[in-house]
């Protein structure tokens, strides 16, 4: 059994192991990079008129004045809409509501941007009082996209905001809803947001692989998320390589 400290040609384990981790971090740069070029593709793509209901320079907008505050969930949005909107494909959902839903997914954190940044950006465990102001980001931002038209648009995006915490056993918030009380578009955002949380890297914790977030998702069938979504979403994985750790498929662009 080799020592830190032996070495083979020159080359010690700690050398190893050092090489091991910077290609495990440029890996796990390059699968962000591609969801976000793919996102980025999707935001893009699709309807694009002035009177689009999100209107793409305000969703850019937004978007980036959330990343901007809290640069390691940089991108969490663009994945989330992503994996999201993975989901709806999967569950058969029209291409045209696909691509209202996927900007609705896109913003579900938008009132993060009303948290203060002590909160926000705390390493350590939060306490009661903050821990309530950290999931006010939920109401704040059904408020900030209660403006929306057309009301149709407005709806699906300020329940996707307000409601993409709650599980189906009654145990999320803000409201404790339970089973299908939940907004259909939220239940579909609540695993692609719990997915994301789970394998990206904090600064107080080192996220897990994409397979162990999978079978985390799975494991909580039926208690925290829709078993309908569930099994759409390990579907989605599975083609995509990502209970196998393969690469990335290229990004899908809307014809």
């Amino acid at each position: 059994m080799m020592r830190k400290s032996d070495s083979v040609g020159g080359i010690t384990v700690s050398d190893i192991q050092q090489l091991k981790d910077k290609l495990e971090q440029l890996e796990q740069r390059n699968r962000d990079l591609t969801l976000l070029l793919e996102s980025a593709l999707e935001l893009k793509s699709g309807l694009t008129s002035m009177d689009h209901p999100f209107p793409i320079s305000v969703i850019h907008s937004l978007v980036f004045a959330l990343d901007s505050r809290d640069p390691y969930t940089s991108g969490h949005s663009s994945r989330v809409a992503l994996y999201s909107l993975w989901i709806a494909r999967e569950l058969g959902i029209s291409e045209e509501e696909c691509k209202h839903f996927y900007r609705s997914a896109l913003m579900h954190d938008i009132g993060k941007i009303g948290v203060p940044d002590r909160v926000l950006l705390k390493a350590e465990s939060l306490n009661d009082e903050e821990f309530q102001s950290m999931i006010s980001h939920t109401l704040i931002g059904a408020r900030i996209l209660s403006k929306v038209e057309p009301v149709e648009r407005m709806i699906q995006a300020t329940e996707v905001a307000k409601y993409h915490h709650e599980k189906m056993d009654g145990s999320g918030y803000p409201e404790g809803l339970r089973g299908e009380s939940i907004p259909f578009y939220a239940r579909i955002v609540a695993v692609a947001d719990a997915f994301d949380a789970m394998t990206t890297d904090r600064p107080y914790s080192k996220g897990i692989s994409c397979q162990e977030g999978v079978e985390e998702i799975v494991r909580c069938k039926g208690s925290h998320f829709d078993p309908v979504v569930v099994e759409a979403f390990k579907n989605v994985m599975q083609a995509r390589n990502y209970l196998k750790g393969g690469e990335i498929d290229p990004p899908y662009i809307f014809e």
